[in-house]
Order: C-alpha cells, then sequence, then structure tokens
C-alpha cells in the first residue's frame, strides 16, 4: 500500500505527511524497531556512557583555578567527539529508513536489508551532511554556553537570537537533504541546496510540525527525569546505565519520526512543487 497522496502539485498538506508518517511505522514495525535499536539506541548509549567515563577527566583540564585556552579547547572537542559518537550513526539510521520510505510509497515491502546496503552506498554524502549540521548545532550551543558565561545578565539570551534561532531555520531549511542525497543522488552540499529549495515557501507549516515533536521528546524526557529522580538514588552506576538506556529510548523514538517525517514532507514537497506520481519521484531501486 503506497503512501496518502499529500496533495494536488502547487498544494503542500500537513495532514497527509502526518499520516503518511504514521502509517510508515504501522506497516513496517519491524523494520523501525530494528533501525531503532541499531542506529539510534545503541550508538547513544556508547556515547553516554563515554561522556560518564571520561568527562570528569576533561571538567578537570578546565576547572582547576585558571583555565587556559588550550585545555578549553580540549574539553570543547572532547563534547563534539561525544556528541558526533550519536549523531553520525543516527544519521545512517536516518538514510536506511529513507530508503525504506521512498520503496514503501512504491507499495513494496522494504527490505532492512536492501536499505542498509543502498544508506552504505551514499555514506559519505549522508555522513557528510549530518557532520555539517551537527556541527552548525554544536556551535551555536557553544557559542550561548559560552555567551552566558561572559556576560551573564543578557549574553543568553543575545546569543539566542543571533546563533541558536538562525541555526534552528537552517537545519529545518535542510531537513529534507538525506532524502534527496538517497533520492537524487546528489553530494552533500547539493542536497542541502536542493532540500532548502524545496522548503521554501512551506517552512512555518513544516516548523509547526516539528516543534510537535520537539514538545512530544521534551515530555517524554520530562517524566523520564521525574521518574529517575523519585525512583533512583542509590546506586549510582546502575542509575547511570539504566537511565542512559532510557534516554536512548527517547532519543530514538524521535530520530525514528524525524526521520520518516523528513521523508514524507520530501515526497509531499516534491509533489506539490514539481507534480508527477509516486513512481517518478520515488523509483530509488530502478
Amino acid at each position: 500500500m503506497a503512501l496518502a497522496n499529500p496533495g494536488a502539485a502547487g498544494k503542500f498538506r500537513l495532514g497527509g505527511v502526518i499520516g503518511d508518517t504514521l502509517s510508515f511505522v504501522g506497516r513496517n514495525p519491524v523494520l523501525a524497531l530494528a533501525v531503532a535499536v541499531c542506529f539510534f539506541v545503541l550508538p547513544s548509549i556508547l556515547s553516554a556512557l563515554l561522556t560518564f567515563a571520561y568527562r570528569e577527566k576533561a571538567t578537570f583540564l578546565v576547572g582547576g583555578g585558571r583555565v587556559e585556552p588550550f585545555s578549553v579547547t580540549i574539553y570543547v572537542g572532547f563534547l563534539l567527539l561525544a556528541g558526533l559518537l550519536s549523531a553520525l550513526p543516527a544519521f545512517l539510521g536516518h538514510a536506511v529508513l529513507s530508503t525504506a520510505v521512498l520503496e514503501d510509497a512504491r507499495g513494496h515491502s522494504p527490505s532492512i536489508v536492501n536499505c542498509i546496503q543502498s544508506a552504505f552506498h551514499r555514506l559519505v554524502p549522508v555522513l557528510c551532511i549530518g557532520f555539517t549540521i551537527y556541527l552548525l548545532w554544536f556551535c551555536a550551543q557553544q557559542a550561548e554556553v559560552a555567551a552566558q558565561l561572559l556576560f551573564p545578565t543578557f549574553g543568553g539570551g543575545v546569543a539566542f537570537l543571533l546563533a541558536v534561532v538562525p541555526s534552528i531555520v537552517w537545519v529545518l531549511g535542510s531537513l529534507a537533504a538525506v532524502p534527496v542525497a538517497m533520492r537524487e543522488g546528489l553530494g552533500a552540499m547539493a542536497s542541502i541546496r536542493r532540500s532548502r529549495a524545496l522548503t521554501k515557501g512551506n517552512r512555518w507549516p513544516i516548523f509547526g510540525l516539528f516543534l510537535a515533536l520537539f514538545l512530544l521528546t521534551l515530555a517524554l524526557r520530562l517524566g523520564l527525569f521525574l521518574g529517575f529522580d523519585l525512583a533512583l538514588m542509590a546506586a549510582p552506576a546502575v542509575v547511570v546505565i539504566v537511565n542512559a538506556t532510557a534516554n536512548s529510548a527517547v532519543t530514538a523514538i524521535a530520530w525514528l519520526l524525524a526521520s520518516v517525517t523528513a521523508t514524507t514532507t520530501y515526497i509531499a514537497l516534491r509533489r506539490a512543487k514539481e507534480g508527477g506520481g509516486v513512481d517518478e519521484l520515488v523509483d530509488v531501486f530502478s
């Protein structure tokens, strides 16, 4: 069963994107679960454990009295490395799900083996897209932290407006880059430019959709935090492992929904702006 038609050419329908996302997950629960565990949960747990094991040593470099630029560089570099350890495999999982959604849209049953092979075939552009997006977001976050430390009264707010908000806008415009790379065979920068061209004129509804996804993730994390705060205070090592696993599960849900939504959005945008049937848009294995 193919994805629902998001609307005639020239009309982008958000409801169709939401329905197609949920329909895909409902039709392919085993594939979605396998990708979530392999590409989202396990790397996230590894990153969390690495951070727990070595962050104290990294913090020591900048915590003992005088803070030197070299030690700060090491600390920030550690945070970047730990984040990439989780983010890059997640973008690869995004590529696997994008391929699965595109194949599902043709009315075929996607094979996880074929989808993984296709993702690894496009490994370089996908990882370059992931690195570019994550690096921009990481730099925006670090700019906000630095501004708060240097100017406690107003620095955080100014940095949020000047760095974080533009980064959010840019990331939303680039959300279809991975599906573009998988479907159209473009390089990383060309895929990002293509994504920004497709999303232009529809970024407010896309923003609303991903804001809802963000709020859902935030609610799950808040419930998780309250649960651990009330129940698990006795055994720190156990708490860290269980908490990392639970947080990784929430991260996996967010990545799963975001990846499928980004691809269904890509299909909807192409049909709305360029017309054509599903076969013309998603013949990924031809």
